[in-house]
C-alpha cells in the first residue's frame, strides 16, 4: 500500500506560505487533483490513511494544526476528512503505543489530517488488463532497450523490447 501524496502536498503548501510561492500552491492543486482522480477511478484500492503528528511543545500543535487546516480549506471538495487536533490523553488512547515523552518533553497532543492511501500492485495490474482488453498489447518482465525514429528521425514508430526473462529482444 501507499500513500497517494505522502505529505507532499503538505509540504508544496508550507513552502507556498512561507516562501510566497504560487508555483508550490499548484503543487498542491495538481497533487490534490491526482489523488481525486485515482480515488475516483479506483475506489475498491483507495482508502483513507490518517497521518498522525505527534506535538510535544503547545507551539507545534498550534503550528501543525493551523498548517492543515489550510490545507483543509485548499483541499475543498477534495478533502477526505477534516484534520483535527486530540488532546494527549484522546492521543494515547487512540494510538496506544505513541510516545508520551519525547527528549524530555510531555506529549500535548497530536494533529491528525487524512491522506489517500492505494494498493498501486493492484492499481497497476488493472491498468494493463483494461488496456489489453482496449487492443494494447501488454508486456511484464520486459524493457524498452531502444526507440524507433521515422527517415526524417522525428517520430517514434516503434521500440526495441528486451524480454528480462529470457533475453531475447524484437521490435514492436
Amino acid at each position: 500500500m501507499v500513500c497517494l501524496c505522502k505529505l507532499l502536498g503538505v509540504r508544496y503548501l508550507e513552502k507556498a506560505v512561507f516562501k510566497l510561492d504560487y508555483g508550490q500552491l499548484k503543487l498542491v492543486f495538481h497533487a490534490l487533483e491526482e489523488r481525486k482522480q485515482v480515488i475516483d477511478n479506483a475506489p475498491h484500492l483507495c482508502q483513507a490513511l490518517p497521518c498522525m503528528t505527534p506535538c510535544f511543545e503547545w507551539f507545534e500543535v498550534l503550528y501543525y494544526w493551523i498548517g492543515l487546516k489550510m490545507y483543509d480549506l485548499v483541499a475543498g471538495a477534495r478533502l477526505l476528512h477534516l484534520s483535527r487536533y486530540y488532546s494527549a490523553k484522546e492521543s494515547v488512547e487512540l494510538f496506544p503505543t505513541l510516545a508520551k515523552e519525547g527528549k524530555g518533553r510531555s506529549l500535548r497532543g497530536t494533529v491528525v489530517y487524512y491522506d489517500g492511501q492505494m494498493n498501486d500492485a493492484r492499481l497497476n495490474v488493472g491498468l494493463a488488463c483494461t488496456a489489453a482488453l482496449a487492443g494494447a498489447a501488454v508486456l511484464n518482465h520486459a524493457e524498452v532497450v531502444s526507440l524507433l525514429k521515422d527517415d526524417a528521425g522525428e517520430r517514434i514508430i516503434g521500440a526495441r523490447i528486451r524480454d528480462n526473462l529470457t533475453g531475447n529482444t524484437f521490435f514492436y
